[in-house]
């Protein structure tokens, strides 16, 4: 059968980038994805000899290297795994050819993990913010030391005011494996960003014959991050906006610690498209 979704996954080949494929596989066991796994490095971190010979040297070492890592990489969840799975690299400018590798392939999501201070990093290009700006689909941010959950089912929590129309679909196919409770967070104090309540019910009603809770918070970070992991929230999904991208933009940095030495939220993070 044919994959609903075609899930992008970018890894930096360094020890998270196992966690971040396998939250890529575990989203898409849920919705029904294919994977591909893409790896991109720069060209002036492999050719710094001016000598042209030794360049291309450096650069065929490189090559074969990347491809043995990606390889053994796909190898491990492969064997295991019925989803389709490839992968693909390239060297250039970091952000280009991502922008590229997304315009050829066309994903419906983007999946990427974390370093130990910063979320997912090429070499110091902060891909990330690069992504919320470039790309309209659904980004999914590995969890920092928590794997998404396929199996035995998913505690997923909704920011409620940054959800819109669009996101009824995924939300239907991120139900088939939810438990109860639904839990739906607002902000007390009135946000730049609302949904309409329509929009709100529309997604409520996904999951029938599930319990759904609705929580309200003061507006910080920190008190939605603090009931996402004392409840062990699993997945938490927000929207970016619409008209109001910047302020979510800022949000998410904040939750995800791109503005912060430390990534604060440790559960991973969908952030719906637009």
């Amino acid at each position: 059968m044919e994959a609903k979704y075609k899930i992008l996954v970018l890894v930096d080949l360094s020890e998270t980038s196992h966690e971040t494929l396998k939250n890529a596989l575990n989203l898409a066991k849920v919705i029904g994805g294919s994977l591909e796994v893409f790896h991109v490095k720069s060209l002036t971190n492999i050719v710094k000899n001016e000598n042209q010979i030794s360049a291309m040297r450096s650069l065929d070492e490189e090559k074969n290297l990347s491809k043995r890592k990606l390889q053994n990489l796909v190898n491990i969840f492969s064997k295991e795994e019925s989803i389709p799975l490839t992968f693909d690299f390239a060297f250039g400018n970091v952000k280009n050819e991502i922008e590229h590798h997304i315009e050829k392939i066309k994903p419906d999501i983007i999946v990427l993990g974390k370093r130990r201070q910063k979320v997912f990093n090429f070499l110091g290009e902060d891909v990330t913010q690069f992504l919320l700006n470039k790309f309209f689909g659904i980004i999914l941010i590995a969890g920092e030391g928590k794997n998404l959950q396929s199996i035995d089912g998913i505690s997923i929590g909704f920011y409620s005011d940054t959800l819109g129309d669009y996101n009824v679909e995924i939300t239907k196919d991120l139900s088939k494996k939810a438990i109860s409770p639904i839990k739906f967070f607002k902000v007390r104090k009135r946000s730049s960003v609302h949904a309409t309540n329509e929009a709100v019910n529309r997604l409520k009603s996904t999951y029938n014959g599930k319990n759904v809770v609705e929580y309200e918070f003061e507006e910080s970070s920190d008190a939605l991050i603090n009931f996402v992991s004392k409840n062990k929230i699993g997945l938490l999904c927000m929207g970016r906006g619409g008209k109001k991208k910047d302020w979510t933009d800022k949000f998410i940095g904040e939750i995800i610690g791109t503005n912060r030495e430390n990534s604060k939220l440790k559960a991973p993070l969908l952030i719906y498209g637009r």
